[in-house]
């Protein structure tokens, strides 16, 4: 005979409250919906088109648990569920009589953004005092407004975000969803909270992104980097140093370290620095990391030192990546005699060979 499965008390203990929290939902909304039933009125957007419609606080609190239940769930009408509550009490707010009457609204010609507020600089007012004043940064201010920096004159009209976030000029192809994807936010939020609940988004209107944020290249303040490119053929170094596609990355200082500053061993033992500082000039890298138990070979590897043993003190770089076609990405320090420069180039495959590998 087969035995049953043992009540688990301890298990039961753990999920009741969650059950109970449940039914007592769920008993909330269908009393809501039953006593919305007797009354023969339907809480709907469409109802606010009656005359003399009445709405009730429980009502308005149905409606709030019903938004955040579905939004809990994941429901797929979670959006339009809080969309409608944000645009219900919103409507109750604005017209409430003593009696609890809502006067008919015209939610048809929605022109302005409760998100987003019109302000005009006041004398002696600074972007700081602003941002204080909202309790927002100073940066959201500025990305709203495409200024670099927080200069501020008395007179001038800024587009503040009512909540902390960004204020966005909505461009042709955007939609909702490609907004939030690009600059953050919710949805659900947006929609609410810049009364696009029947309107949608146009191309030129400025809308709250609560939480939103600016990708550092559409920032106002942003600066691209300058790249110069160019190609060495044959250096002072020979066939053996041939580079291709060369860029500078830029000028390190202070990196430290036990070799010379500026120099190529400086910016191959910063890439490693798990060789050991006895290494001597460049020359002898590879002989005297074999002797330490180091793999030394012709094979490239990415993370692998390259050293050549030409010139008077020979040279050392760091193996970026190998590519499919055999050539080599580096990166090195003090190329033909450029102290501190750090160059980015293609090694091709033709002189890999030439170089010794410290793995």
């Amino acid at each position: 005979m087969t035995r049953g499965k043992k009540f688990n008390l301890e298990r039961f203990k753990q999920i009741l409250p969650y059950f109970l929290a449940g039914i007592s939902i769920l008993t909330v909304v269908f009393l809501g919906s039953l006593e919305k039933h007797n009354s023969d009125v339907s809480l709907s957007l469409n109802a606010f088109a009656e005359d003399n419609y009445k709405i009730s606080v429980d009502q308005l609190s149905e409606l709030y648990v019903v938004a955040d239940l579905s939004d809990a769930l994941g429901l797929a009408s979670a959006s339009d569920v809080a969309s409608n509550y944000v645009v219900t009490t919103s409507m109750y707010e604005a017209g409430q009589t003593s009696t609890g009457k809502l006067e008919k609204p015209n939610i048809t010609n929605i022109s302005g953004s409760r998100g987003v507020v019109e302000y005009v600089v006041a004398e002696g007012e600074t972007m700081a005092s602003i941002a204080a004043k909202y309790g927002i940064s100073t940066d959201q201010i500025r990305w709203s407004n495409n200024r670099k920096n927080t200069d501020v004159n008395a007179g001038d009209l800024l587009y503040i975000p009512s909540k902390s976030g960004i204020v966005y000029t909505v461009k042709a192809d955007d939609t909702v969803e490609s907004i939030v994807s690009k600059y953050g936010g919710n949805a659900a939020e947006i929609i609410a909270l810049n009364d696009l609940e029947v309107s949608g988004i146009s191309e030129g209107m400025k809308i709250l992104i609560k939480d939103g944020t600016l990708p550092e290249k559409e920032r106002p303040e942003y600066v691209a980097p300058v790249v110069r490119t160019y190609t060495y053929s044959y250096t002072y170094l020979g066939s053996t140093s041939e580079r291709q596609d060369v860029t500078i990355r830029g000028f390190f200082y202070g990196l430290g370290g036990p070799y010379g500053a500026g120099q190529c061993t400086q910016w191959a033992w910063y890439n490693r620095q798990d060789l050991p500082s006895s290494l001597g000039n460049a020359n002898s890298w590879a002989s005297r990391a074999a002797a330490l138990g180091y793999t030394v070979n012709r094979i490239p590897s990415a993370g692998a030192i390259f050293q050549t043993s030409s010139g008077w003190y020979g040279h050392v770089g760091y193996v970026e990546g190998v590519n499919p076609d055999g050539s080599i990405r580096v990166s090195e320090m003090n190329y033909n005699y450029r102290t501190y420069m750090v160059i980015d180039s293609t090694i091709p495959a033709s002189a890999v060979g030439n170089f010794w590998y410290i793995h």
